[in-house]
């Protein structure tokens, strides 16, 4: 399965991440799944976390709206690390959002070569995060 990514689109990613820094971003990804994944838009969330500098917290009344919309489908949930590698903490596994198709981690360790990291977390027996291919095209 390859996402592919609009430049548009990643471009306003990055340009919010790094607007949120020191803070980590947060948001939630639109698009369709068919043998591959077509994104279609960007919504940025408030980041509730009480130490948004290391964790993000998304209010799930703010996030029904969008995750009930079936013209509009969600097919992601991204963050930032302003200050970390873009690699699934403990904390991001643990997620209750794992129904989700992916989840997108966005490290501005270098903010002048953001690194976009797109997971599949399967929670079963043991949780799991597995690295999905992009390309980010017109």
């Amino acid at each position: 399965m390859i996402v592919h990514i609009r430049a548009e689109l990643y471009n306003t990613i990055v340009q919010y991440a790094l607007s949120m820094v020191p803070h980590e971003a947060c948001g939630l990804i639109t698009g369709s799944i068919h043998y591959d994944i077509q994104t279609k838009s960007f919504i940025p969330l408030n980041n509730l976390a009480r130490n948004p500098e290391h964790h993000f917290s998304m209010s799930p009344q703010e996030m029904i709206p969008f995750l009930t919309d079936p013209a509009n489908p969600v097919i992601g949930i991204f963050h930032s690390h302003p200050t970390a590698p873009a690699l699934p903490s403990k904390a991001d596994l643990e997620t209750l959002w794992h129904t989700i198709p992916t989840h997108w981690i966005l490290s501005l360790l270098k903010p002048s070569t953001p690194d976009l990291q797109i997971y599949q977390i399967k929670k079963a027996p043991l949780t799991s995060a597995h690295k999905l291919s992009f390309v980010i095209g017109q």
